[in-house]
């Protein structure tokens, strides 16, 4: 071996080249498994046992919390001390841990060993997934002030950092918005907090319920007065009106968040809804009594209530405690809850309303403390949380000392697992978890859904899917397979950019079964923020088994990106998913400028698909600088067998105020492991001139290394500017 000095030297006129090259992420391509083994020989089949159907075996875990008459959490069961029914049904108790919200205390060693099957106890707190929700459509102005105060101080005082944590809101134009998925970021949840203001308020959906209470009693008051019949019943029509408005509300609510439980079916774990609102007011649902029918006129407006409704919000409940949706709600409504000095004769004396004596209560302020507790969410937000095994806090005010109690409740918990026979029939389970010891109270989910297909989904449900798959790095919705993406980076021309390009193996599209396949190419900056989206939908029926090579390009300014390709089958939902990290770097105004070499090796039978060109015009003109044979080369699909004979890559280079440059070059493979160094005999194949750019292919054997990780670097230096620059890649060798 000769020593680095003594690399061979490359020499080109008019053009110089140097490869800058991101690291690369490889992923192991894990094998299929082996074919399940046939049937037994014909002969030997029972032919009453010939039709069998096909079950699938998965373990369940339920999350529960167990507290004492005073709310606090209990620490000290075990496995015996709980027992479970799934749809009725007794089940056997096979897993089992504790979580505690801080490493309990050193204690003496039992006398025997510890059972087996307590064994998995966990003595910290695992992730947990916090969805901090806003609502604004059944809110006030300093409920909202109230709200975002609490949010903060949650953020700042109970969460850890291996929490996630994710934020939605709901109005009555926009609907549920997603305004961060689960992250660990939570200074980008501080920001997005701090920002909610009264300006988020979109319809105060309470005010239409309460206004139409109120109107229910002004035909007393008309009679008291000497009004006609005809001016009595006009506040009637109006109120009317409103009401059937209030009830549209009511209803578009509680289908959108039905939606949203149905969604977060497919979250896998416990969700922990942290609910600022006042709530939907029960008269809405379960209806109301206004007036005195022992007072002046004797007459009382009655109403039953809303059956479609009734039914509707059942669901609704039933939808996210099935969901592992655990919530709770802040009711929003205390922090305005202040009587004024006067407040007392007002609402009584001098309006004429007797709402402290015998009526129903029913005030203009929809945040009064006469206010009957019908026409408010109250029940509405305590029925949401008893159902889903959350708590129900009536005064945000308190709001430090009650969410000191969410983190106790969320912190301190016991998982029960057990096996059950799983199909993809949507079908509802119902579960009930007891403890034996007595006082204690149990919170826990109401039951589960078996899964469904995938095509089945809802528009919410994919959309949430896919936020699963593109931005939690430990989704379990995808293939057990994966590829490697290469992040081309190149500043010449006008302006700078990247470069996805993903190989995505046979054994990959060979699982995609549908008619329709997408791939999502996203690119996120250094702050996490989505900077570029592409999407791509094909048939991939065409190309199964096939090894399909993916691009997608776009114009970035300089800094930091990570890139990441989401596959996914939309008639199945199977998905596979690739992602690298890359730089821009801020090109100077004069000098060698290269971009990261592309690795090709020899290979025919490929396909190829390309996003196309992003609305924004791009500067880079990929597809030419980057252009090579695709009958007989392909690209190097993260790692290469160390048959391989020989790599070709594809450099291009600018050298901006230069007209005749002259590059000379050098190379050389650096083990990742050792750090040894060793030389690259690179031969020059092929040259192109561009208007962005020149390109050169360099042609380097791969005989006599020994599998392992290398980085390739190629060193360049123009001597007409007296530049230089220098580029990187990885390449992994395997034994085949």
């Amino acid at each position: 071996m000769t020593s680095p000095s003594s690399f061979p030297r490359g020499k080109v006129r008019r053009g110089g080249w140097l490869i800058l090259a991101t690291g690369l992420a490889f992923f192991l391509i894990l094998e299929p498994p082996a074919p399940f083994p046939g049937p037994a020989p014909r002969e030997r089949q029972d032919p009453a046992k010939s039709l069998q159907h096909e079950v699938s075996v998965v373990l369940k875990l339920i999350q529960v919390n167990v507290t004492d008459k005073k709310g606090k959490p209990v620490k000290g069961l075990t496995l015996d001390d709980f027992s479970v029914t799934d749809n009725g049904r007794s089940v056997v108790l096979t897993e089992f841990e504790k979580h505690l919200l801080q490493p309990a205390p050193a204690a003496a060693a039992p006398a025997g060993p510890a059972p087996a099957r307590e064994a998995a106890a966990v003595l910290s707190p695992a992730t947990r997934k916090f969805f901090l929700f806003f609502d604004f459509a059944y809110n006030n102005a300093r409920g909202i002030m109230k709200a975002r105060k609490a949010a903060l101080h949650f953020l700042a005082a109970q969460v850890r950092p291996e929490d996630e944590v994710g934020i939605l809101t709901y109005s009555m134009f926009k609907g549920v918005r997603v305004h961060e998925y689960l992250t660990r970021d939570h200074e980008r949840i501080r920001d997005i907090v701090a920002a909610i203001g009264q300006k988020d308020i979109a319809g105060r959906a309470q005010d239409l319920e309460q206004q139409y209470w109120i109107q229910a009693q002004e035909p007393l008051a008309g009679v008291r007065d000497g009004m006609s019949s005809a001016q009595s019943e006009l506040p009637q029509k109006i109120a009317a009106a409103q009401r059937v408005e209030s009830k549209r509300v009511a209803q578009t609510f509680i289908e959108r968040l039905t939606a949203l439980a149905k969604a977060l079916r497919n979250i896998p774990g416990q969700k922990h809804f942290v609910l600022f609102s006042s709530g939907i007011p029960s008269s809405i649902i379960y209806g109301s009594q206004a007036g005195n029918p022992s007072g002046p006129g004797g007459r009382a407006k009655f109403d039953a209530g809303d059956r479609t409704l009734r039914t509707l919000n059942e669901e609704m409940y039933k939808e996210f405690g099935a969901a592992s949706c655990v919530f709770y709600a802040f009711d929003t409504r205390e922090s305005a809850k202040e009587a004024g000095l006067f407040d007392y004769d007002a609402y009584t004396f001098e309006t004429g309303r007797r709402g402290l004596f015998g009526t129903q209560g029913v005030f203009q302020d929809s945040t009064d403390v006469f206010r009957d507790d019908k026409t408010t969410g109250l029940n509405s937000l305590k029925r949401l949380t008893d159902t889903t095994g959350g708590k129900y806090y009536s005064n945000i005010n308190m709001y430090e000392r009650n969410l000191d109690q969410v983190q106790a409740l969320t912190g301190t918990y016991y998982v029960l697992g057990y096996s059950i026979g799983e199909r993809e029939d949507g079908r509802f389970n119902e579960v009930k978890v007891t403890v034996k010891r007595p006082g204690c109270e149990v919170r826990t989910q109401s039951g589960y859904f078996n899964p469904k297909p995938y095509r089945e989904f809802t528009r919410l449900e994919k959309q949430l899917h896919l936020f699963d798959l593109a931005l939690n790095e430990r989704s379990l919705a995808r293939l057990p397979v994966t590829f490697a993406l290469t992040i081309l980076a190149f500043e010449g021309g006008d302006g700078a950019g990247l470069q996805i390009l993903a190989k995505v193996p046979g054994e990959v599209t060979r699982k995609f079964s549908g008619r329709r396949v997408e791939y999502v190419a996203l690119v996120f900056d250094g702050k996490n923020d989505i900077v570029d989206v592409r999407r791509l939908e094909t048939n991939p029926r065409p190309r199964s088994g096939q090894a399909v090579v993916f691009t997608s390009a776009t114009s970035l300014k300089p800094g930091d990106y990570t890139c990441r390709l989401v596959i996914r089958d939309m008639e199945t939902g199977l998905s596979a998913v690739g992602s690298a990290r890359a730089a821009v770097r801020a090109a100077q105004e004069k000098g060698l400028r290269l971009g990261t070499p592309l690795l090709l090796q020899e290979e025919t039978g490929g396909a190829y698909l390309d996003a196309g060109i992003p609305k924004a015009r791009t500067f880079v003109p990929w597809g030419e600088i980057y252009a090579f044979d695709r009958t007989v080369l392909a690209p190097v699909a993260g790692r290469v067998s160390r048959l391989t004979p020989r790599l070709t890559a594809v450099v291009p280079y600018v050298v901006p105020g230069t007209a005749e440059p002259e590059i000379v070059l050098s190379a050389s493979l650096i083990n990742a492991t050792g750090g040894e160094a060793l030389p690259v005999a690179f031969t020059l194949v092929g040259r192109s001139w561009h208007s962005a750019a020149e390109t050169i292919s360099l042609e380097f054997p791969l005989s006599g290394l020994a599998p392992g990780a290398y980085i390739l670097y190629i060193n360049a230096e123009d001597r007409v500017s007296k530049t230089r620059a220098h580029a990187q890649t990885a390449l992994v060798i395997f034994e085949d």
